[in-house]
């Protein structure tokens, strides 16, 4: 060993002295480390990792809050002030509240999770409280008879549900008996009629919101893809509550607002918000409908939707 030591120039056995200092300091420096480092003192360095700490700190103090004002609610009717009190806040409401207007009806507690941004946490706890009204289903259920579109033929009350399951009888439905208020019916409402299917009562219902609400069964004529045969046939089950309506304020709507009516094209919009620019404020209906935008327009269908104040 000696002899291949001495066989070094000095220059080798000083590089060679050097290295093995380092490495006995690393040595030492690795075997303290314990000495100095205290896991309780680590602090995260993703700052996204520590905005999902922050985020779930909150929410179990949200949740600790709120779990004592936690009640029975219907999520099919639940107002906006009781979900805001049983913490269903921003995102998580407002997609609440979409989806009820789209005319999805929650059937069980876990239909819930369906609500984009709804955590998941909370939504488990609140799962607990939901209680869903059965009477409008169960209304349906106990009629004689559901005319479904089998010529003479129609199936028997609470067999509609199953397909494997429907057996026929003659019958005859009494208009007194069956009656469909076409504001307030949902999807599995509409689709009891005959010649209506799923398809067709979507369409009636995303139509219902985009224009505020039915005004005559009439309008039903208008939703995309519907027979007018099938709204004359089915009229004498349909009723109308026109105290429902939801009428677009020509002082305050946005020109997006406006156009957005069926009734109401991008022209007439435009000319109604110049017109309310220059004069303040309008005072009547008459004086849209009296705008040169309006001529080609069915004042008549159009004034129902329409208010100064």
């Amino acid at each position: 060993m000696w002899k291949d030591w001495l066989a070094l120039s000095k220059r080798e056995q000083k590089g060679f002295i050097v290295l093995s200092i380092v490495l006995f300091m690393l040595i030492v420096f690795y075997l303290l480390i314990p000495l100095f480092y205290s896991g309780e003192q680590c602090e995260p360095e993703d700052p996204e990792f520590v905005a999902w700490l922050d985020s779930m700190n909150k929410l179990n103090e949200q949740i600790t809050t709120v779990s004592d004002s936690f009640f029975d609610f219907d999520p099919n009717t639940v107002s906006i002030s009781r979900l805001e009190k049983l913490g269903v806040k921003g995102r998580a409401l407002i997609n609440w509240l979409k989806l009820r207007e789209s005319g999805y009806r929650f059937r069980s507690s876990g239909d819930i999770r369906k609500i984009y941004y709804l955590d998941s946490i909370l939504a488990e706890s609140l799962m607990c409280y939901v209680r869903i009204d059965t009477t409008l289903k169960s209304r349906y259920r106990k009629q004689h008879s559901y005319k479904k579109g089998y010529g003479n033929h129609i199936v028997k009350a609470g067999s509609f549900n199953n397909p494997k399951k429907r057996y026929f009888e003659k019958a005859e439905v009494k208009e007194e008996d069956f009656k469909i208020e076409i504001n307030t019916a949902d999807t599995s409402e509409f689709s009891v009629l005959k010649g209506i299917g799923k398809v067709l009562s979507a369409r009636i219902v995303s139509y219902r919101t985009v224009l505020g609400g039915y005004y005559s069964v009439e309008q039903l004529k208008e939703v995309y893809g519907m027979p007018q045969e099938t709204v004359d046939k089915n009229k004498k089950y349909l009723t109308v509550d026109t105290s429902l309506l939801r009428k677009i304020n020509v002082n305050r709507s946005s020109l997006r607002r406006l156009k957005n009516h069926p009734y109401i094209d991008f022209y007439l919009a435009r000319a109604i918000v110049e017109y309310r620019r220059k004069k303040g404020k309008i005072e009547s209906i008459d004086e849209v409908l009296s705008l040169k935008e309006a001529k080609d327009k069915d004042k008549s269908k159009l004034a129902v939707y329409l208010s100064v104040k």
